[in-house]
This record gives C-alpha cells, structure tokens and sequence, in this order.
C-alpha cells in the first residue's frame, strides 16, 4: 500500500491535536471545582467528545450527555487558557447544538 504524505501529515496532525487535548484535560484535574447545581467541574468528564469536537464527527450520546452534565461548568472552562480554544471552536458550537446544549454568554 501506497501512503501518501499528505494523508500521513493529515493523521499525524489530527493524533497530536487529539495528544494535546487529552494533556490538557488531565492536567485540568486539579482545577475541579463544585457548581451551585452540584456539578462537579471536571474537563476530563468530556474526553468522549474529543473525536467529534477535533475532527467534526457526529457526537456519540456519551458525549451528548456529558455535555449536558458539564454545562453549568461552561463559563469556567472558558475562562481556562488552556481550555478556551476547544470549548469556543466551530467544532465545539457543532457539536454542542448537534446536542442540544446551548453554550452560555458569559
């Protein structure tokens, strides 16, 4: 079989992103932090939507429910540097309305 270098550049770019995000996300334990609605604030809770938010992909129902869990946590992970990228990408907004779950104005 016959690679092409660019479906090769194309694969490696969408696993590092994908390394990037999940580096991200666990190193965000430490900024768990407890919701008025008794939510707890985890990042990593929403790993089963990395596929769809860095390669445009359907969302999977974990992920739609998790996204529902974690939406009071929103306004926060936005506020995150490391985060706010993902959470404010096209992707992300795809994703989230694909779901069902409208992104807050904070």
């Amino acid at each position: 079989m016959i690679e092409s270098p660019m479906l090769v550049h194309l694969f490696t770019h969408v696993i590092m992103k994908a390394s990037i995000f999940v580096l991200f996300i666990a190193a965000l334990l430490l900024c768990r932090a407890p919701t008025a609605l008794s939510v707890t604030c985890n990042p990593v809770e929403l790993s089963s939507c990395a596929g769809a938010i860095l390669t445009a992909a359907p969302p999977t129902a974990a992920c739609c429910a998790k996204l529902k869990e974690q939406r009071p946590c929103f306004c926060q992970y936005k506020q995150n540097p490391n985060l706010k990228g993902y959470i404010n990408s096209d992707n992300s907004k795809k994703v989230a309305k694909s779901c069902g779950v409208p992104i807050p104005t904070c």
